[in-house]
């Protein structure tokens, strides 16, 4: 199977704990979902134009202000990125899960009590949320 190369090195490096911190130079382009603790965003390279799908999960624990936290980068193709914008206006969740479920995306966590780990993984990062 033929895939074509997913970003560049200024937005898709081979280092997780870099590609965590050049996710911050990508550009806002849509958002799709924005509650308070589901924030679902697409975001574009300045430098390539790859599409990436962003997802902000949070779970309130009501103890000590140290909610855990979740975030995934995922690279979107052309046709992903048609179909959520036109879902957007009534986009749920499920939809969202179902994008990309075996192509490699980024996770950062940080959990409740511990340090904020960037890592490679695959779909979504899945977490209970409110």
């Amino acid at each position: 199977m033929n895939r074509e190369p997913i970003g560049c090195r200024c937005c898709w490096p081979e280092s997780a704990d870099e590609a965590w911190q050049l996710r911050l130079a990508l550009e806002r382009r849509t958002e799709l979902i924005n509650e308070s603790h589901f924030h679902v965003l697409i975001l574009a390279c300045t430098t390539c134009s790859q599409r990436f799908l962003s997802v902000f999960l949070e779970s309130i624990d009501w103890e000590n202000g140290d909610d855990p936290q979740a975030w995934t980068l995922m690279p979107l193709t052309a046709g992903e990125e048609s179909q959520l914008l036109r879902g957007s206006e009534s986009l749920e969740e499920a939809m969202v899960l179902s994008i990309g479920i075996d192509r490699r995306s980024l996770w950062h966590d940080h959990p409740k009590g511990g340090s904020a780990v960037s890592s490679w993984g695959r779909r979504i990062l899945v977490r209970l949320h409110d």
